[in-house]
C-alpha cells in the first residue's frame, strides 16, 4: 500500500509473470524523518519464491540504509556491500530516489536500472538523463556511485519501471521504451498507469512488470 506524501500523487501496478503470483520485481515510496520521500523501484533476477525472499531482504535492507545515508548513491552503495555479501550470485537492479520536502528537487541513482520516465506539462516526455552504475552484486566493486540532480517541475509526473514492461522477445528494449515515453503525460497518476498497462502491459507476461508513477502536485491556479 503507497504512503500519503504531502504534495505528491502516487500511483503503482505489479503483475507477475509467473503462476506462483510472486516474483523479484518490486517498488516502494516511504517517508524519511527529515520530511524527503523515498522512492524505489528494483528488479532481482528470476521468478518465483526464490527472488520474492531475496527481494524482501534487499528492500528491507535498502530501507535501513536511508535512515543512515542522505544521498542515495551512497545508500546503493551499501546495498551493494550487502548484495554481494549475503546474496551472492543474485543479480539484482534498483532505482533509488529523493524527492526534497518543498517537492521541487529530485536526487537519484541508478544501480543497472532502467532510465525512468519524466513528464512536464507544456513538454514532450523524455527519458531522464542519469548516469547508470552497475547493477547489485555483480562485477567489482566501485568506489562510489553517482548521484544526480535535477528540478521537478509542478505537475511533473517521474514514472519508473522493470523490464518486463518493455522488453519483448522479438523485438529490441529501445522499441519499448520509446512506445512507453509517447504513453506517459503528465496526468494523475492513476490514468498514467492505466494508459502505460493498457498500451504495453500483456495479459500473460513472461516476466514480471512493476511500475510506479509519482506526481508533484500541480500549483493552484492564480486567484
Amino acid at each position: 500500500m503507497l504512503p500519503v506524501l504531502a504534495g505528491l500523487t502516487l500511483a503503482a501496478r505489479y503483475v507477475p509473470g509467473h503462476e506462483f503470483g510472486i516474483g523479484g520485481d518490486w517498488y516502494d515510496v516511504f517517508r524519511l524523518p527529515s520530511g524527503w520521500a523515498g522512492v524505489v523501484i528494483g528488479d532481482v533476477s528470476g521468478h518465483g519464491l526464490a527472488s520474492a525472499v531475496v527481494m524482501g531482504r534487499v528492500r528491507s535492507a535498502l530501507r535501513a540504509y536511508s535512515l543512515i545515508a542522505d544521498d542515495p548513491g551512497e545508500a546503493l552503495t551499501m546495498l551493494d556491500r550487502k548484495v554481494r555479501h549475503f546474496e551472492a550470485g543474485v543479480l539484482t537492479t534498483a532505482l533509488y530516489a529523493l524527492i526534497s520536502p518543498d517537492r521541487t528537487m529530485l536526487r537519484i541513482s541508478s544501480a543497472g536500472h532502467l532510465l525512468p520516465v519524466l513528464a512536464v506539462p507544456g513538454r514532450p516526455a523524455t527519458l531522464l538523463d542519469i548516469p547508470v552504475d552497475p547493477p547489485l552484486g555483480v562485477g567489482r566493486p566501485i568506489g562510489s556511485r553517482h548521484t544526480a540532480t535535477t528540478v521537478l517541475p509542478p505537475g511533473a509526473v517521474l514514472l519508473c519501471y522493470t523490464d518486463g514492461l518493455v522488453e519483448r522477445r522479438d523485438e529490441i528494449i529501445d522499441v519499448g521504451i520509446k512506445a512507453l515515453v509517447g504513453v506517459v503525460e503528465p496526468d494523475d497518476p492513476e490514468t498514467v498507469c492505466g494508459a502505460v498497462m493498457s498500451r504495453l502491459g500483456l495479459d500473460q507476461p513472461t516476466d514480471d512488470i512493476a511500475i510506479l508513477a509519482v506526481r508533484r502536485e500541480p500549483e493552484p491556479p492564480a486567484s
